[in-house]
């Protein structure tokens, strides 16, 4: 078990922070934000993509979330139990990813709210795992991640759709 320093406390906190970060840039489409956060280069390892290999964060946003996540209505990526584990300069971060991503199907302008029913969805449960190095500044940046799935749900002809929206 890890020494519970207050520089472990302390690390722990900005760990968990860029992770949420990372998925704040994804629902809102901050590119940047999702860049501030991994090294460049980085390691991406995606089973659902059938992606492993090592790219730049703008190479990532273009071969992956910038090509379907603007084609949905509404996405929300939560992450849970994460458990976080430090070694000097580097650290390991494992979490279970929720990640829900709607569609209105009715481009209904006057609605404000999507419902799984009436939208077409793709939810995925994917184990998600990262790998950080502290930098110069005391900061935490992402230099691997690895993302599998789980289990799914709705309609996985979604990311297609979304795709389609984006390219259109």
């Amino acid at each position: 078990m890890q020494q519970l320093s207050l520089q472990t406390l302390s690390d722990r906190a900005l760990i968990s922070d860029q992770l949420y970060r990372y998925a704040k840039g994804l629902d809102t489409r901050d590119w940047d934000l999702v860049a501030s956060v991994l090294t460049d280069p980085f390691h991406l390892q995606a089973e659902m993509l059938d992606i492993d290999c090592t790219l730049s964060p703008r190479e990532y946003i273009e071969l992956a979330p910038g090509k379907f996540l603007p084609g949905f209505d509404a996405t929300a990526h939560l992450n849970t139990n994460q458990l976080i584990t430090i070694d000097g300069d580097q650290a390991h971060i494992e979490t279970r990813m929720y990640a829900c991503h709607y569609i209105n199907p009715h481009d209904d302008t006057q609605t404000d709210q999507l419902s799984a029913p009436a939208s077409i969805h793709c939810n995925m449960q994917m184990p998600w795992e990262g790998w950080l190095t502290r930098q110069p500044d005391g900061n935490w940046l992402f230099h691997r991640f690895h993302m599998g799935v789980a289990a799914s749900e709705g309609d996985m002809s979604a990311m297609q759709t979304a795709r389609s929206r984006v390219e259109d």
